[in-house]
């Protein structure tokens, strides 16, 4: 493919490189309290794990077209500023509540529980700001760099997450957390006269939420975009949060350790965002897409079957080679498929497909890594499979191998 020209990498308004590093440093704060939850739930077993997650993904399933038809009609800046004020109190406050009471199943669950409630008003507004911010032509490019940067502070987020657990628990990652929504605050609160108002949406909250729902599954692309992403969702989303904590403590490995084998995914996606940020997309996004899948899956077979540690680092990086192949292409295909003023009904509908999925997929995996005979390595194995024969049928779509990001 050619190198840019100059106009391709020299647009990117300045205005989003401003939220680029508000979200960055969100993502780290983030990241580290998603692990710090999911090692205290793997501390009750998969079965529990599995409980836990669903939980978080349940309201925010109920809730996010309703986020997402808000995001549109009052603005996604406004909205993701509410959110993220209401995730900085919840933080705050978890702090005094661990410390006297320690990490028990009921607190986590409660947290869960309230982290999916704003996570469906979050969300949306917060997925879309890339397509409010740029140039259509410049969004492969824009989420590119923010996976690019995003994976440095990934790295970080789950490193410095495994030491702040097991130096003290859920109490250090959730005051690391606040400090970083502090942040995100402070940088929506700047960029608050830079973009643009909401159009003009249908008069009442149901024929809003009709028109996104018609916009997105009434266009053949987008709708076969968002199918592959449901599919994919349920069968790779699960790694961080599930099957790489699992998998460290079927090794007997430390959360530090953990934190490291997370880190690995993210690695190998920020190599694909690096490529892409500097050279652009390629020409069939669709076609990689499918490859991406292809490659998760030989890094997920690597994981069911490799035990020493420098390998199964290296099939975590593969992994995320395949996972950064296929979100790098398929969702800039996604966001340019719609109008900007549908951009939050849209992402509320991704993430809903998404958590459907994962509402399947989180107590279903974590239930099956408990059974003698299948355990962790034989998930890995049968998610392998299963992403293959995904990537395999990606590949005989047509209106997903013709399709360009233009």
């Amino acid at each position: 493919m050619t190198p840019p020209t100059d106009s391709d990498t020299q647009r990117i308004p300045v205005r989003y490189w401003i939220w680029l590093f508000g979200a960055v440093v969100s993502l780290l704060g983030d990241l580290t309290m998603t692990f710090a939850i999911s090692w205290s739930a793997t501390r009750h077993g998969g079965s529990v794990a599995g409980l836990i997650l669903l939980l978080a993904a349940s309201p925010r399933a109920v809730l996010l077209l309703v986020g997402g038809a808000i995001g549109d009609k009052y603005g996604a800046p406004r909205v993701l500023l509410a959110s993220c004020t209401a995730m900085f109190l919840v933080t705050a406050a978890l702090v005094p509540a661990t410390l006297a009471v320690g990490e028990p199943v009921w607190l986590l669950m409660i947290l869960a529980v309230v982290v999916g409630t704003i996570d469906a008003f979050f969300l949306p507004s917060s997925r879309s700001m890339p397509r409010l911010l740029v140039p259509p032509a410049q969004v492969p490019r824009a989420l590119a760099s923010f996976q690019v940067t995003g994976v440095v502070f990934a790295v970080t987020g789950t490193a410095v997450g495994g030491v702040l657990v097991s130096w003290a628990g859920l109490t250090a990652a959730a005051g690391f957390d606040a400090l970083t929504f502090g942040v995100m605050i402070v940088v929506l609160i700047l960029l608050r006269k830079t973009i643009a108002p909401p159009g003009r949406m249908p008069a009442g909250m149901f024929r809003s939420i009709g028109a996104g729902i018609q916009v997105a599954f009434g266009r053949p692309l987008t709708r076969a975009l968002l199918i592959t992403m449901t599919v994919a969702a349920g069968l790779l989303m699960p790694m961080d949060a599930l099957l790489f904590p699992l998998l460290a403590r079927d090794h007997g490995w430390d959360a530090a350790t953990a934190g490291l084998l997370v880190a690995s995914r993210s690695l190998g996606v920020g190599v694909i965002a690096l490529r892409i940020l500097m050279w652009g997309a390629f020409p069939r996004p669709g076609i990689f897409a499918a490859l991406g899948l292809l490659v998760a899956a030989a890094g997920l077979l690597g994981l069911s079957v490799l035990d020493p540690l420098p390998l199964t680092f290296a099939a975590g990086v593969l992994s995320g080679i395949g996972v950064g192949t296929f979100t790098g292409h398929v969702l800039p295909l996604l966001m340019n498929s719609v109008e900007r003023e549908f951009q939050s009904r849209l992402q509320s509908i991704v993430v809903l497909c998404q958590s459907i999925a994962i509402m399947v997929g989180n107590p279903l995996l974590g239930g099956l890594a408990d059974v003698s005979g299948i355990g962790i390595t034989g998930v890995c194995l049968g998610i392998s499979v299963a992403a293959a024969i995904t990537g395999c049928v990606v590949l005989t779509r047509p209106v997903l191998r013709s399709a360009t990001v233009a």
